[in-house]
């Protein structure tokens, strides 16, 4: 799961006079405010009460953005870190309630193939596609002009249909190879090779559509849940594997 990180400028004075500081404004802020309480409880007038009333939350303000300035980082990673505890500690039936989108990747952080505009997928040939695996990516999406999903193609899918497919080529279409891939029963595109799940979802509702597709491995989240819209997200099952057991 992705996090997320303010940067808060750091005060260029060292740390010891940083705390020096923030006693200092808390001890003359409390003299401040007694010396003010007591001349209010002697004062038979009400000059001295109308005095206090206007000075305590200038003492409150001044205080308070002193201390939030100078410690709004530690306060910030405490509870960052605090809150980043607490999922870890998510049982699997509260981690599954969480929103899918919370442990999806950014689209535009993956690797994909999109089909330029004016090109078909008979104008898109497999080295295109093959050029842009690695030793750490085995799949990709492949999107239309408007980053719809159109298909999840896995290396191994190329790499099988080089080897069985008699006469086949790096040469050969998109076309080609999707038509070959379905006549040998193997399909890749929606709710086939991927579903789509709307950025609503829960990642119980994610995974139970992933799972009533045999061989289904990927998930798309668009904004609607549908495969005409750009997406937002992909979650793999080995993604939704670490995050549950994690």
């Amino acid at each position: 799961m992705e996090e997320y990180h303010m940067e808060i400028e750091k005060p260029e004075a060292p740390w010891w006079q940083r705390y020096i500081l923030a006693i200092t404004i808390l001890l003359l802020s409390f003299v401040g405010i007694l010396i003010l309480a007591i001349y209010a409880i002697k004062d038979d007038g009400s000059n001295a009460l109308t005095i206090l009333n206007m000075s305590l939350p200038v003492f409150a303000s001044w205080v308070g953005t002193i201390l939030a300035f100078y410690f709004g980082k530690e306060n910030f990673e405490s509870a960052n870190t605090q809150i980043r505890e607490m999922f870890k500690k998510l049982t699997p039936e509260e981690k599954v309630k969480q929103p899918a989108v919370d442990i999806m990747r950014k689209f535009s952080d993956t690797t994909n193939f999109k089909i330029p505009d004016g090109k078909s997928e008979n104008d898109i040939v497999l080295s295109d596609i093959r050029a842009l695996y690695t030793p750490t990516i085995s799949r990709l999406p492949i999107v239309s002009k408007d980053d719809s999903p159109l298909y999840m193609i896995h290396a191994s899918s190329t790499d099988k249909y080089l080897l069985e497919a008699e006469g086949s080529s790096d040469k050969d279409s998109l076309a080609k190879f999707i038509k070959n891939r379905k006549d040998a029963g193997i399909e890749f595109g929606f709710n086939k090779g991927f579903v789509v799940v709307s950025e609503k979802s829960t990642i119980a509702d994610a995974k139970s559509r992933m799972e009533q597709i045999t061989l289904c491995q990927d998930i798309f989240i668009t904004k609607e849940g549908t495969d005409k819209e750009a997406l937002q997200g992909w979650v793999s099952n080995i993604r939704l594997t670490k995050y549950l057991q994690g």
